[in-house]
């Protein structure tokens, strides 16, 4: 990747300097997460629709397709995977993206960049940084730049966030929830977001998908008196919804009695990634980090290679020190 990548160099900045980025420049390229989530591609799409209000231009790229679910933002169907060969930018914008390992094999252009995030373990690796550890989502940040600018939002924008927000904090459920988050959902709403297309739209599910959520839900067990929850997504599982492995999470986290849940996700040959939930207390996210991954104190992930019954071991193993 061409632009200027170093670890930990990134200027930690304030709101007004982030929205004082956006306006400096005009022609922008936006970048996400691989295995994008909803927080990510509302937050991607948000920011898009806004700097074309602004009169900007923008490109938005992921490394992974945009999954069906959160299709319901209309501008996600303008999301790229490739950087256009004639596009010329004059800065870069990452959003809900902590660590550059997971922004894809792109070639990025060398421009002034800015991380829009909001997770604690950001590596800090663009010019600029604009990080909110303590919010449930990026689009929370988001949202609230875009009121304190003054903008009416359309209303794709306004579901982009909403979805965002809601995504990320489990609709309200998970305890990132603040006062804040709720405002900001609040506003949205006022302002033309539908919580109600919203929901029906994520809560859409294929034969394919009910199929995997048996198979996913067949694997769960437990250690340690059922704090330590796991689950397996398999090569089957994968192939039948894997764009939407992340929402499989919640069957080993609903689980009575567990602190730590994990779901295995089949990559490749002896090659998984492990998305991790906690309920209460446990840091998950210095759990994934010790696995080189990164996340939230109750949501993060990794990737562990070897067969699946020693990463389980090591695993299990690593977890119990967080009970």
């Amino acid at each position: 990747m061409a632009m200027g990548i170093k670890i930990g160099q990134a200027k930690e900045i304030e709101m007004e300097e982030a929205v004082a980025f956006l306006h400096e420049h005009d022609h922008f390229l936006l970048a996400g997460h691989e295995h994008p989530d909803g927080d990510d591609v509302g937050s991607l799409c948000a920011l898009y629709n806004v700097l074309v209000s602004m009169g900007k231009t923008a490109d938005m790229i992921l490394p992974d397709p945009v999954p069906s679910a959160f299709t319901l933002v209309k501008s996600s169907a303008k999301v790229l995977m490739e950087i256009p060969e004639d596009g010329t930018y004059d800065a870069m914008v990452f959003t809900d993206l902590a660590n550059i390992s997971r922004g894809g094999d792109f070639n990025f252009p060398d421009v002034p960049s800015l991380c829009i995030d909001h997770h604690q373990t950001n590596e800090k690796y663009t010019d600029y940084l604009y990080l909110k550890y303590k919010y449930a989502a990026t689009a929370e940040m988001l949202a609230e730049m875009f009121f304190a600018m003054g903008l009416k939002l359309d209303r794709d924008t306004c579901n982009a966030l909403y979805m965002g927000i809601g995504t990320d904090s489990g609709f309200f459920k998970f305890s990132c929830t603040s006062e804040h988050t709720l405002l900001m959902a609040s506003r949205l709403v006022k302002m033309g977001a539908d919580p109600s297309y919203i929901s029906n739209k994520l809560d859409e599910k294929t034969e394919e998908a009910m199929k995997c959520y048996k198979l996913v839900a067949d694997t769960v067990h437990s250690y340690k008196d059922g704090k330590i929850v796991v689950a397996y997504m398999n090569k089957e599982a994968m192939a039948l919804d894997g764009e939407n492995s992340d929402y499989y999470a919640s069957i080993p986290r609903c689980i009575k009695g567990a602190e730590i849940a994990a779901l295995f996700k089949y990559k490749e040959q002896d090659e998984y990634r492990v998305s991790l939930r906690s309920l209460n207390y446990a840091n998950v996210a210095d759990l994934a980090a010790e696995f080189g991954g990164g996340g939230h104190w109750k949501a993060s992930g990794c990737t562990m290679n070897g067969t699946l019954s020693d990463c389980e071991r090591v695993f299990v193993e690593k977890a119990e020190k967080y009970l």
